[in-house]
């Protein structure tokens, strides 16, 4: 999703937003359109972000102050307030690739030195003057306070010593954070599209991965409690919905990172589990199969211990009763809370991380109830979240988890990263053998070697295809050609796999990398070239190229004769390395010019290799074996 497309979007919120305050008379004295859009835009972050309703008593922009356009004040996860201070600038469309105005920022960061030390002077904004007093006494108590400059713009960098000013001069209790387009597009995808609600958007995502946490224990009797020692402790104990719903309001979805889901904003599910604790409490832990988390470190707890604290914690399962709890906790009245901890008890079991190949089974193992898939359990590893939000600025978003978007914007399609990883595999790694193999043993052993690590089965691709090296730009370039192949060359994607088509897209990127020489000189780069030529030409170098590269392998197959020693060779040629590595340093020797692809005529069907049934099950063993 572009930043235009994403601005459009917004830009429909703010209609709503401008018409439903024209409804309530709110817009009297604002008679321009960007003077309408600049409120509108105000209003839309206090309601997106802060949840707030009653916007006039925090918008404080208006006559005879410029300094800041909103003093609010909320509740942080520590029951302790938090001020922020918010400077909005809504800009046109036609700026949203620029960054802030540099100039506009250091202004705003100047009055704001100046409003936190107390000597900005009252003005003839009553309403800044009064929310300005509140702030002073709370500075003046040590209370924290956020600055946010909102803006469709990307973000400035210019300005970051004049960030680190403010920061140092005020000590820790003092943040700036700058809400951009880039930060909007993320939030906004992860709520609207994920369905995924951090408690507060405004607050800081704690990480709880290695913060010291406190845990408190419901004993009736000792025997409450059950202790493992070997070969890693854990310990298995009941808790109050209250300690669910104190740790969900501080760490929100970060506490749910190593899960192979995050919880879901609303489903049946989610509200069967809110109904049980608020009309069934006493039944609650009967019906629910409790909480797995994982945690760094264990100090040793006595038989009599109410609580302790432990370093750092992930749930692995149970992320739909801990969300459940908290929504249902959050929701309930004081007399209704002291019910439910009075009478629910949650189960816990409390492991000790055996390091990340064991948290990794243990999460599997613990989820193996539901259907997951793979893929599933690596959808928090770092490189899956950098590709997605590399996608996110095309117009197919990157699933690094089964059903993870509930819906799309018109416009978008979301694809499986296993269609990518497998794209990108055979295309930028040249390996399309080994998606022939995995592709076999998904059919026959019912694993997916492409998100199976090595360490779990000797072939496994996950590390080969992701790890330190994989860059974003060339996993988006083998999807783009994996996309014109299926789209342009006659492949449903669904029945690729048993055909040549990986074997044209490895053969390809010799193909294009040739042309690109030939046109552009030796220093050209591929991987932006075709992100290029995929949007502006709908791909028709990136056709022609897959067009040359079916051609050379149909005649490969063509000067064998005889149709069994034909099939043979077929076969040899799709399932063996040592086949198809001489044919791909045939190719490599080949002298392509620019000329020569350009003037490929594509033909109506491509010519497609297909393995038959017999030859699958004849493969079976000896592919992988």
């Amino acid at each position: 999703m572009k930043h235009e497309e994403f601005y459009n979007l917004i830009d429909i919120e703010l209609e709503k937003v401008i018409e439903n305050s024209i409804e309530e008379n709110i817009l009297e004295k604002l008679k321009q359109d960007h003077q309408r859009k600049s409120y509108g835009f105000m209003v839309w972050f206090l309601k997106f972000y802060a949840g707030i309703e009653n916007i006039s008593d925090y918008i404080t922009d208006g006559h005879g102050d410029n300094s800041c356009d909103i003093i609010l004040d909320k509740t942080n996860s520590q029951n302790e307030k938090v001020f922020y201070l918010i400077q909005s600038k809504w800009n046109k469309i036609s700026n949203c690739n620029r960054e802030f105005d540099s100039e506009l920022l250091k202004s705003y960061l100047s009055d704001v030195h100046s409003i936190l030390r107390g000597d900005k002077k009252k003005t003839e904004n009553e309403l800044f003057n009064s929310r300005y007093g509140e702030l002073i006494s709370h500075i003046r108590q040590n209370g924290e306070v956020k600055v946010i400059y909102l803006s469709l713009n990307n973000n400035c960098k210019e300005i970051d010593e004049n960030i680190r000013s403010i920061e140092k001069a005020f000590g820790e209790k003092v943040k700036v954070q700058a809400f951009d387009i880039n930060q909007l597009k993320l939030d906004f995808i992860d709520r609207i599209y994920k369905k995924s609600n951090p408690p507060n958007p405004l607050e800081k995502i704690y990480s709880p991965e290695y913060e010291k946490i406190q845990i408190d224990i419901e004993r009736e009797h000792e025997a409450n409690h059950l202790v493992v020692e070997k070969p890693f402790e854990a310990h298995v104990f009941n808790i109050k919905p209250k300690t669910i719903f104190n740790l969900v309001r501080r760490y929100g979805v970060s506490l749910f990172n190593k899960n192979v889901r995050n919880p879901l904003v609303s489903s049946y599910i989610n509200e069967e589990i809110r109904t049980s604790l608020m009309d069934n409490p006493s039944y609650f832990w009967y019906y629910n199969n409790g909480i797995t988390a994982i945690t760094r470190a264990i100090p040793v707890i006595g038989t009599q211990a109410r609580s302790f604290e432990v370093t750092g914690l992930q749930v692995i399962n149970g992320a739909q009763t801990a969300y459940s709890i908290y929504q249902a906790y959050l929701e309930a009245t004081h007399e209704q809370r002291e019910v439910i901890d009075a009478e629910a008890r949650i189960t816990l079991r409390l492991l000790k991380s055996g390091g990340s190949d064991f948290d990794l089974k243990v999460t599997k193992y613990t989820n193996s109830q539901n259907p997951v898939s793979e893929r599933d359990f690596w959808s928090n590893h770092e490189i899956q979240e950098k590709i997605q939000k590399y996608f996110y600025e095309t117009n197919v978003w990157y699933e690094k988890r089964s059903g993870e978007f509930r819906k799309t914007p018109k416009g978008i399609v979301s694809l499986p990263n296993s269609f990518v990883a497998n794209a990108h595999l055979a295309f930028w790694l040249s390996d399309p053998i080994s998606v022939f193999k995995s592709t076999i043993s998904r059919e026959h052993r019912g694993i997916d070697l492409i998100f199976t690590s090595h360490k779990a089965d000797q072939d496994g691709l996950y590390e080969k295809i992701f790890n330190k090296e994989t860059n974003p730009k060339h996993v988006f370039a083998s999807f783009a050609v994996f996309d014109t192949l299926t789209n342009v060359k006659g492949f449903n994607i669904e029945n690729i796999w048993f055909t040549n088509g990986f074997h044209i897209l490895a053969l390809s990127k010799i193909v294009l990398r040739k042309y690109l020489t030939s046109k552009y000189g030796a220093k050209a780069n591929l991987s932006e070239f075709i992100y290029k030529i995929y949007h502006e030409d709908s791909g028709e170098i990136l056709a022609k190229a897959l067009g040359y590269s079916s051609k050379i392998m149909h005649d490969e197959i063509e000067e064998v004769k005889g149709e069994s020693q034909n099939q043979k060779f077929i076969k040899n040629l799709m399932t063996k390395n040592s086949h198809f590595d001489l044919l791909f340093e045939k190719v490599e020797s080949f002298e392509i010019d620019a000329e020569t692809i350009e003037n490929v005529t594509l033909a109506p069907e491509s010519e497609i290799q297909e393995l038959d049934q017999d030859q699958i099950e004849e493969m079976n063993d000896s592919t992988l074996h």
